[in-house]
This record gives structure tokens, sequence and C-alpha cells, in this order.
């Protein structure tokens, strides 16, 4: 079983992230880009590699950003 290190926030974040995309307040490549970038982060936080203290700071400043980009329409004739 392996050990899960992150704080659930992180994972929190992503459901964030996720949410705005299928409303359509965020533009899809920009979550789906933002939430890589914070994946990446937890998977460093799970590694030891950054402490949870950097990992929820760089996370939360990912999607803090992506909800600032103003809002633009998408190229979609259908609805998510």
């Amino acid at each position: 079983m392996q050990h899960r290190a992150h704080a659930p926030v992180l994972d929190y974040l992503v459901e964030i992230l996720r949410a705005h995309r299928a409303s359509g307040r965020l533009h899809a490549q920009v979550s789906h880009g933002m939430e890589a970038y914070v994946l990446h982060v937890t998977r460093l936080a799970d590694e030891h590699v950054l402490t949870g203290v950097e990992a929820l700071v760089a996370a939360n400043r990912a999607v803090t950003l992506a909800l600032a980009l103003p809002q633009l329409p998408e190229d979609r004739h259908e609805p998510r």
C-alpha cells in the first residue's frame, strides 16, 4: 500500500479546476494545463521533494491564476 503524503486540499484544488472547466468558467486548455501542474505538485509532495507548505502554495497560486484569467469564448458548438 502506498502512503499518500500530500494534504487532501491538493485533491480539492484539482476538483475546483475540473468543476470550473465543466461549467465553462475556465478555458479547457488552461484548466487542463493547470490541472497537470497541480497533479505534478501533488506527486512531488508525495515523493517528499516539496514540503506540504510549498505544495499548497504552488497549487493555490496555479488555481488563483487560472481563475483570474478573463473568460474567452471557446471554439465549440455543443455544451460539455
